[in-house]
């Protein structure tokens, strides 16, 4: 989310308004709860003086009252409208008003019409909120499996036909070529002591996970592999919210990131089954919420590309690999803790 680091005070502003208004769903419910604790700790965020560099810091106050900050939904579209001048701007504002809508615990149906509504009178033409819509309504079924193959498809570069292809198969994971897979497992064994891939070692120990392309693994290395070394570098754990907050600072990250983070707030946050994996519940906390997309958006390095060379990174010192790609002190998992701490 470039807003979250480079916007002015404007576009910042812009920002946390949707997020107001899709928390309220344009006005017709309450701005209290688990919501409008996300939204403020982005407020506070988008605010710091010492995060962005301004002389002060910036007040968003007037958008965390419990009192309406506009007469109606339309007064504060076209006070959205004005602060945020081009697509991209109002795209990513979008983005992080779906964001609200999908932190609720259960599914928020309203909040995501909202994000919709809004969406269309921005002209922001997302088909990612379009598709959560979906997902939490009448076309659920459709609608999920939809989704994670699109989002697979682009996170990987694979053509959706062959996405549909394997998944009709149910078999994702041969989708990587035995030769990658070999020269992935070499990489891992050996890897030195202290480097990502020791740690790599030590994260699937840790939580009892198969080593990405051993037979029955259900996705591809290429995507399953890169996820786990975005835990390992970002430093969050593997429970369901280590999850949500490993996809949050993706999203900080790439423009691209809002579609695991749908994935992954709709599968282990609201329980939906969308991908492969168990769905589960976890209650998030907003502030390291907002951490980690604060720590995405300052990795320097785009690291949800499918052409980012990661496995060219196992046999480095990991703080090396962290320093090199910019991702700040932080996260959730300490050094020597585990990675699965249930």
């Amino acid at each position: 989310m470039a807003l979250l680091v480079f916007g002015t005070p404007n576009e910042r502003r812009g920002l946390v308004a949707v997020m107001r208004m899709v928390a309220s769903a344009c006005g017709t419910r309450p701005f209290e709860g688990d919501r409008a604790d996300l939204v403020g700790m982005f407020a506070g965020l988008q605010g710091c003086a010492g995060c962005h560099g301004f002389a002060e810091p910036l007040d968003f106050s007037d958008l965390l009252t419990l009192d309406e900050p506009w007469p109606d939904a339309d007064s504060g579209i076209v006070e959205i409208g004005q602060l945020l001048a081009t697509p991209e701007q109002r795209l990513e504002a979008v983005h992080a008003g779906l964001l609200v809508a999908l932190y609720s615990v259960e599914q928020d149906p309203a909040g995501l019409d909202a994000a919709r509504w809004i969406s269309r009178q921005l002209g922001a033409g997302d088909s990612i909120t379009l598709t959560a819509t979906l997902t939490a309504g009448q076309h659920a079924r459709a609608a999920q499996a939809d989704l994670f193959r699109r989002f697979l498809s682009s996170r990987i570069d694979i053509p959706i036909d062959t996405i549909r292809a394997f998944a009709a198969r149910k078999d994702l994971g041969a989708i990587t070529a035995p030769d990658t897979i070999s020269h992935y497992h070499g990489l891992l064994d050996s890897a030195p002591d202290g480097s990502l891939g020791s740690e790599m070692r030590r994260f699937y120990s840790d939580a009892s996970f198969d080593v990405p392309g051993t037979p029955g693994t259900p996705l591809p290395v290429e995507f399953l592999g890169a996820h786990d070394v975005h835990h390992v570098v970002s430093g969050y754990d593997t429970m369901a919210h280590g999850e949500v907050y490993t996809a949050v600072f993706n999203a900080g990250n790439s423009s691209a990131g809002i579609g695991w983070l749908s994935v992954v707030l709709l599968q282990w946050h609201q329980g939906i089954k969308v991908g492969v994996f168990n769905p589960a519940h976890a209650h998030l906390d907003p502030a390291i919420i907002a951490d980690a997309a604060y720590r995405g958006s300052r990795t320097h390095v785009d690291v949800y590309r499918a052409d980012w060379d990661w496995m060219s990174l196992l046999g480095r010192p990991l703080e090396d690999v962290r320093a090199g790609l910019g991702v700040p002190p932080g996260g959730t998992v300490l050094p020597g803790n585990s990675w699965n701490p249930s």
